[in-house]
Order: C-alpha cells, then sequence, then structure tokens
C-alpha cells in the first residue's frame, strides 16, 4: 500500500491498476502538486502547470534531495501553486514532457521507491 497526496488530498493505492485510474484523474487538471511516499523509504514528488513539470526525489524525509533535469539551455523560470496555496517559481530547465514524469512516478511506484534511471537527476 502506498500513500499518495494529490493537492493535498491523500488517496491510498493498492495495486497499479488503481494507480492508472488516479493518473487519468490528475492528468484532467492543469496544475497540480503530487507527492508518492513509500512507507518507510523514499518520496517522489511531481509539480505541474500545464506543460511544465518536472520532479523531485528525496531518499528519506527531510532529505535536501534531486531534482529532474530537462534542457539544460532552458532558461526562465515557470509558477507552481503547491497544495497550501503557496507559488513558488523553479527553472524550466528541470522540465520533463508530462508523460515522461508520469512514467518515472509509476516506475517509482511498481519498484519499491527505485530512482528512475533513465532521469537526468541534479543533486539540490
Amino acid at each position: 500500500m502506498v500513500s499518495i497526496t494529490f493537492n493535498g488530498q491523500i488517496k491510498t493505492i493498492n495495486s497499479i491498476e488503481e494507480f492508472g485510474v488516479a493518473l487519468d484523474e490528475f492528468d484532467a487538471t492543469a496544475q497540480f502538486e503530487l507527492w508518492v511516499c513509500i512507507p518507510n523509504g523514499p518520496l517522489m514528488c511531481m509539480l505541474r502547470n500545464g506543460e511544465n513539470t518536472w520532479l523531485m526525489y528525496l531518499r528519506f524525509e527531510g532529505d535536501s534531495g534531486f531534482v529532474s533535469q530537462g534542457n539544460d539551455g532552458k532558461s526562465g523560470m515557470a509558477s507552481y501553486m503547491l497544495s497550501n496555496g503557496q507559488v513558488d517559481k523553479y527553472p524550466l530547465a528541470w522540465c520533463l514532457d508530462p508523460e515522461q514524469c508520469y512514467k518515472a512516478v509509476a516506475y517509482f511506484l511498481v519498484n519499491n521507491g527505485d530512482m528512475p534511471s533513465w532521469i537526468n537527476w541534479q543533486l539540490v
């Protein structure tokens, strides 16, 4: 059983099939904060604002973690609304294609918190 928090709402997911249905629901929302937490293990966060999506991987709660690296040559910042209403800005260079983010989150879930190796990660 994995805990998923979507825009501050906790959902319990018992299978990859349930997660697939939940992802379809999440994808209908243009802006969100998604957390997937492995019990006593790593956490992954996905932030989305339209086509601007990026990932954060934490090895444990309180870890400074890693962020996804998209196009290093992409300049500028994008705004993201967090579940608590706070708006933060992060570099567009961290952004990946939304489908790539969904694939990475599913991999994380199925592989008990393993870090997706095909994503370029930067230690924060």
